[in-house]
């Protein structure tokens, strides 16, 4: 009996699973391949997959470890991406999206982008997360198209999700540098982020009130325990003003910890110093702690400007200024 089984599925020894971790599943499996996949198959085999992920979606049961495996048909991006002209919110609990390609870092070769049809006439997210309990691995999220109204990449609104080896990619052209514009948003809780890359290098932004990553809408315990470890945190800042993560009032309870992340805003290469990598508006209820532990930042002056929350700590961070590093952070000298 060989080790795996590809015409049910990939199994191991007859049982399906997941990822590079070995996830089993007692679900069902479906392929998505956007460059020769038809919606008219069933989606259950390899070798007839679907084109859409929202068409492999529509065929999962919740809670029962549906999986959606989404096949690189090639490297360029027409071959490797399922293109949105609307919102796609993933809605179904205990439902996983697995990237099958090389499982590199950045602009992994199975994406979900906005097609260049795609227009609106209000502020539209390219891709939701409202369910609960999902895995997502070896995927990437692009949001660059030439409507400020498309410039929202990914939202997580549900809680205990886990990324893995993931790229968000917002504010992917000019015209996206829009008022609160972001490459991924978080509003639920207990969600784990390992080992991805949020943001962009190559386009600026910055001259619009925006970041990389938005801390917003917590309610009780909204926006609690969200957790990133190992990631990269890239920018191409134009101005000053932008931050690479942005809490609002009310945004997070409880904790949200970054982990051994790296902060690099590509000033080398022609951008603007920022200002702060860190912008916190505090109070509100609920409140919470934005906790930085073994973190590296690059091209900026200070992790908060002269208005310091007393909501951020840094561990284990290399002292600069009037930086305690231990407590609540101080403006620098």
């Amino acid at each position: 009996m060989g080790l795996t089984n590809f015409p049910g599925g990939l199994t191991s020894m007859g049982v399906p699973v997941i990822g590079s971790q070995g996830f089993m599943t007692q679900g069902n499996s479906f392929f998505v391949n956007p460059n020769g996949g038809a919606d008219g198959n069933t989606g259950k085999v390899a070798n007839k997959p679907l084109d859409t992920v929202s068409a492999a979606l529509g065929k999962c049961t919740a809670d029962q470890n549906d999986v959606v495996y989404f096949m690189s048909g090639g490297n360029a991006s027409a071959e490797c991406t399922d293109y949105q002209t609307a919102n796609l919110d993933w809605n179904k609990d205990i439902t996983h999206l697995i990237g099958i390609n090389s499982g590199s870092l950045m602009s992994q070769r199975s994406r979900i982008a906005w097609a260049s049809t795609a227009s609106a006439t209000s502020d539209t997210v390219l891709f939701t997360v409202s369910a609960n309990g999902c895995k997502f691995e070896n995927m990437q999220w692009y949001c660059g198209i030439d409507d400020a109204n498309l410039s929202f990449n990914v939202n997580v609104t549900g809680s205990r999700n886990h990324f893995v080896n993931c790229h968000f990619g917002g504010i992917g052209h000019a015209t996206n540098d829009a008022a609160g514009a972001y490459s991924l948003l978080v509003q639920g809780s207990e969600n784990v982020f390992d080992s991805c890359v949020i943001g962009i290098d190559t386009i600026a932004r910055g001259t619009a009130a925006n970041s990389e990553i938005l801390l917003s809408g917590g309610a009780t315990y909204g926006g609690a325990r969200n957790i990133f470890r190992n990631c990269y945190i890239i920018t191409y800042a134009e101005a000053a003003t932008h931050q690479f993560v942005s809490k609002a009032a009310s945004g997070i309870d409880r904790f949200v910890l970054f982990d051994n992340c790296v902060f690099i805003n590509s000033i080398l290469s022609g951008g603007s110093t920022m200002s702060e990598a860190i912008d916190v508006t505090a109070g509100g209820s609920p409140n919470g702690f934005l906790v930085f532990k073994d973190c590296a930042f690059f091209g900026v002056t200070d992790i908060e400007a002269a208005a310091v929350s007393g909501e951020v700590y840094l561990l284990g961070h290399t002292a600069v200024a009037a930086d305690n590093s231990l407590g609540a952070v101080t403006a620098a000298a």
